[in-house]
């Protein structure tokens, strides 16, 4: 019991306004945590980590470390500059329709790391950032369960450290550097795609600008992996396996080679892991093309290269493991046209390399299974 002593009512009422100020003093306080503390590692999303995307991009925007974004809009538009930061997962809701899609100035700069890659995935998936869509065990991710990232014709884009999986609604590519876009791909991995129209890789480059990048990517267990233009070379970086299971490939395991441009300008192809498919029956080369040891031209019906200017344009056509052959051939970097044993190389599988100066197709040692 506490007894005051005080002259007048006064005195006491201002004593009694002090000891409830102590008494609110000494009270614990507890808080309502609103997940902003929430560890980024953390697989069980709440309220505050994850993000419903509904809307267009039209300002700059930052999606940040830590958060969970779902797209909900149905064809969505980036029309600004949109950076994501290391560790985001990005998914595609059943709703969101099949694109994401560039338009006015937009750019992705995706630059993850090595620790803490950027990942654009399925609804579905909840080994990445948790079961997203509330249904436990009711649903898992699958091929196709979203559309893709199309870069619509615009340059500049980045996207170091990402992880695409699940994409190909539609059989779209999971990236599409579609209409002239030049885009920086590097340490990127592509897995559990699908998108196979008419042989465009997961990573479809087949329309992409002369300022494209593709470097250090793992591709497996996609249909295709990857599609290419005449307009840039390709170094021996990318891995076409799973790096923890060399037996997981693509279902074509090729890099197929789309020739609306001819190759107007010296490029190189040093892939040697797994063959060039050639599907085109009037492939001009009008510059050096550079082959590097162990390359493989593969060729598929009614395909032809033709040498348009001097002797030989292709370099180190005679180089050590480089052959020109049937798209048939399993014998040479594996079952490119997915058939098993079905079917078998022959004579005239396609016709040939025609020197434009000499007016004779070539017969080196080293082409097989042509018509010549």
């Amino acid at each position: 019991m506490i007894f005051l002593y005080k002259s007048n009512i006064g005195d006491m009422k201002k004593t009694k306004i002090y000891l409830l100020a102590m008494l609110i003093a000494f009270i614990p306080v507890t808080s309502c945590n609103n997940g902003d503390d929430d560890d980024d590692n953390n697989t069980t999303p709440t309220a505050s980590n994850v993000v419903e995307i509904t809307a267009n991009i039209d300002a700059v925007t930052t999606w940040v470390t830590g958060k969970i974004y779902v797209i909900k809009k149905w064809d969505f538009y980036v029309n600004n500059t949109l950076t994501i930061q290391p560790g985001v997962i990005i998914k595609f809701h059943p709703t969101s329709g099949p694109n994401l899609t560039l338009g006015n100035t937009g750019t992705i700069i995706a630059n993850g790391t090595s620790a803490s890659p950027i990942i654009f995935t399925s609804y579905k998936d909840d080994t990445n950032g948790g079961d997203t869509n509330g249904d436990g065990t009711a649903t898992t991710p699958a091929k196709a369960d979203w559309g893709t990232i199309n870069l619509n014709g615009l340059n500049g884009s980045i996207f170091t450290y990402c992880t695409f999986m699940y994409s190909g609604i539609n059989q779209y590519a999971a990236l599409e550097l579609s209409a002239g876009s030049s885009a920086t791909v590097t340490h990127c991995t592509f897995a559990h795609n699908d998108g196979s129209y008419y042989y465009e890789g997961v990573l479809n480059g087949t329309n992409s600008g002369a300022a494209t990048v593709i470097q250090h990517n793992v591709f497996y267990d996609n249909v295709v992996p990857l599609s290419v233009s005449t307009l840039y070379g390709l170094d021996s970086t990318n891995t076409f396996h799973n790096p923890a299971d060399i037996s997981q490939t693509n279902t074509y395991n090729a890099i197929f080679v789309e020739s609306i441009n001819e190759i107007e300008t010296p490029i190189s192809w040093l892939e040697d892991e797994v063959p060039y498919v050639i599907d085109d029956n009037d492939f001009w080369i009008e510059a050096a093309l550079t082959l590097g040891d162990n390359v493989v031209l593969k060729f598929k019906p009614s395909s032809v290269i033709v040498l348009n200017n001097g002797a030989n344009p292709i370099v180190n056509y005679n180089g050590s493991g480089v052959y020109f052959t049937s798209y048939k051939d399993d014998t040479k970097k594996g079952d490119t046209n997915a058939d098993a044993s079905a079917t078998s190389p022959a004579t005239a599988d396609w016709e040939g390399i025609y020197n434009n100066v000499s007016s004779l197709y070539e017969t080196w040692s080293n082409i097989s299974y042509d018509n010549h």
